[in-house]
């Protein structure tokens, strides 16, 4: 009998990477919606390589892409998904689609590597949204003295003496603590917002997840679960959820027997007002599994965080870039928190009428935004659009949201902190231009039904945390340097870690009265 030829197992190796490439090229060419395809140099240009250039230049590939098809849809590849890519003339349309045919919250777990970084918890329920949206939001007056209490003991704790001398600190670092202290307060209420074990939870928790999935993002999605067994950022987001599960169950578990016995879950004034309390509150008979509710905390916990802190740090960056404006928002600060001669007791209005402070955080966003894509959905199945669009079942659309707000912008490059205040003098235009506000062409929180619910509780947070900074301290670059520059992974923009800032107390007289 002939001897059987052998294949060596270079060959063989040579041909399955041959008939990958093939198959990946077909898919990415003309697997797709039959929208322009955008990133990709050439026809023999992988998918990997495209998702790698995105990674480094995503605001290049998307300003390209938006620029070219401002007024229709385009898609380009990323490692693990096509990303079909719409102008901002279909949000009226797109927000009145039902969650059965377009969902923000799979898009969301989707986009956040969900299932590898334990964020899918937020497809079981919305129990999440429905807190923020029915509890947290009408509630925000109530908040605010608790916030301030909170914001004070914070500033004791965690920022420097700095009397007599200029101090260096690492803003990304300090205000970190900040945010973690005063959303534990309002999420968890006393005393488990001063416990240094939930601290570390929600702060380090929010590190490891965005470590993960911009490592996980770089590869095709059925790498992920391998992956994921060699990444230390993924097992460290795994202790930490079963860490804060063992820290707060048994909480939960006295806190909804007590609401069963009709007794109080604090016994502090005021202590009945945080989120974990509403949540108990409002849940179904299938959402008060006291472990979900932990980890729901934690996921909660890192989307505060993460947007409220990157936005005041990048905040403080620009005044100190920028210290002509200090002045001016100190003045405005005197003026509506101050009369005759005292001090206002704060309140949820005193923080709405600083409009020249919410016009700078506005134009700092938009100039630093957290993410160059927003307006998240995946389809759960096909939708045409009125102009014949096609939106296929399984497609995860998002928009340019930053290329689109300067397109709309008038002198886009130039920092230009007070525009929305001026936009605001306009007739008829008071209630709009503000930071919180959503529009067609504003969408960093989305826009509609379901834009980001917590999107007044961050306004708030920030304003809570830059007032008492403006006020109490002033602040400068180091000698010679300008202002930290941004670090960009995918289209994800994070405020500099180790940019340093020098911090020095005002005069007694000049600070805010506690």
């Amino acid at each position: 009998m002939a001897a059987v030829p052998t294949v060596s197992i270079p060959y063989t190796l040579l041909a399955l990477g041959l008939s990958f490439y093939v198959i990946s090229q077909l898919n990415v060419h003309f697997g797709g919606p039959k929208v322009p395809l955008v990133g990709m140099r050439s026809v023999f240009e992988t998918r990997y390589t495209a998702n790698w250039n995105f990674f480094r230049n995503a605001g290049l590939v998307l300003n390209d892409g938006y620029s070219k098809f401002s007024n229709s849809a385009w898609r380009f590849a990323r490692a693990d998904t096509d990303m079909l890519v719409l102008p901002s003339k279909y949000v009226p349309e797109l927000q009145s689609l039902p969650l059965q045919t377009a969902s923000p919250t799979a898009a969301h777990a989707f986009n956040l590597s969900g299932h590898w970084t334990n964020m899918n918890i937020i497809l079981k329920n919305n129990l999440h949204f429905r807190t923020l949206q029915e509890k947290l939001t009408p509630n925000l007056n109530f908040l605010t003295p608790p916030m301030q209490d909170e914001l004070n003991y914070a500033v004791e704790k965690d920022l420097p003496e700095c009397e007599d001398d200029w101090v260096a600190i690492k803003p990304y670092h300090s205000i970190l603590r900040l945010v973690s202290r005063i959303s534990a307060r309002i999420f968890l209420g006393k005393p488990f917002c001063r416990d240094d074990r939930w601290l570390e939870i929600s702060t380090e928790f929010t590190e490891n997840v965005f470590v993960s999935l911009v490592i996980l993002r770089l590869f095709p999605r059925f790498m992920h679960g391998p992956l994921s067994y060699f990444l230390p950022s993924t097992w460290i987001g795994c202790n930490y959820i079963r860490r804060a599960k063992t820290l707060l169950v048994p909480e939960i578990k006295r806190r909804q027997a007590a609401k069963a016995a009709g007794k109080p879950t604090s016994d502090e004034e005021g202590g009945e007002l945080n989120l974990l309390n509403w949540m108990l509150e409002i849940a179904g008979p299938h959402e008060r599994k006291p472990s979900d509710l932990a980890h729901l905390e934690v996921v909660m916990s890192l989307a505060s965080i993460h947007t409220s802190q990157m936005n005041a740090v990048h905040v403080l960056y620009d005044l100190a870039a920028h210290p002509q404006y200090v002045k001016e928002l100190r003045d405005e600060i005197r003026k509506v928190l101050k009369e005759d001669g005292k001090w206002n007791s704060w309140k949820k209005t005193s923080f709405y009428k600083l409009k020249k402070l919410d016009s700078f955080m506005r134009e700092s966003q938009r100039l630093n935004p957290p993410s160059l894509l927003s307006y998240h959905r995946v389809m759960m199945r096909d939708h045409v659009l009125q102009d014949g669009t096609l939106l296929p079942k399984g497609a995860h659309i998002a928009m340019p949201v930053n290329a689109i707000q300067n397109m709309h912008t008038p002198n886009a490059n130039t920092f230009d902190p007070l525009r929305y205040y001026r936009l605001r003098q306009q007739e008829g235009e008071m209630h709009l231009h503000q930071f919180a506000t959503t529009e067609t062409n504003v969408l960093n929180f989305g826009h509609g039904k379901y834009a980001c619910p917590g999107r007044f509780f961050a306004a708030l947070e920030i304003k809570n945390i830059l007032v008492r900074l403006i006020m109490d301290y002033d602040w400068k670059l180091p000698e010679g340097q300008g202002r930290p520059d941004n670090l960009r992974a995918h289209e994800f923009i994070f405020p500099n870690q180790e940019g340093l800032l020098y911090m020095k107390a005002r005069p007694k007289e000049e600070r805010l009265e506690l």
